[in-house]
């Protein structure tokens, strides 16, 4: 981002929304581990996998409010992929998909995009 360059609020709201979308997910993520116990193997690599993908959230999320546009694209994958492995219907689900699409969709606002235009 350039110095001159200032970060539109839509922004801001939306990586404040993708940040509790992530801490939703996390907590969710640890409730599954102890609702849903397994073999050590199994508990393990699921763990770590979940570690790499929220770091990677967390990552997107940082490059997003720099004003990364091929970061913004990876926040949407991670989120629309999210949402399709979610196979639940309780409210906390329906809550992570609503957050993330509304994330999703202020970052794509006409009063967003400038901010994600490339730079020289």
């Amino acid at each position: 981002m350039s110095s001159g360059t200032v970060r539109p609020q839509v922004v801001t709201v939306s990586v404040v929304l993708w940040l509790v979308w992530l801490a939703g997910c996390v907590l969710a993520s640890v409730v599954g581990f102890v609702e849903f116990p397994s073999t050590v193997l199994v508990t393990v690599v699921s763990v770590v996998l979940s570690l790499v993908v929220w770091g990677l959230v967390g990552w997107a999320v940082v490059r997003v409010r720099q004003g990364s546009a091929t970061w913004r694209i990876v926040l949407v994958v991670v989120a629309a992929a999210r949402a399709l492995l979610s196979i639940g219907d309780g409210l906390s689900t329906v809550l992570l998909v609503a957050l993330s699409a509304v994330a999703a969709v202020l970052l794509f606002l006409p009063s967003a995009r400038p901010f994600f235009a490339r730079r020289s």
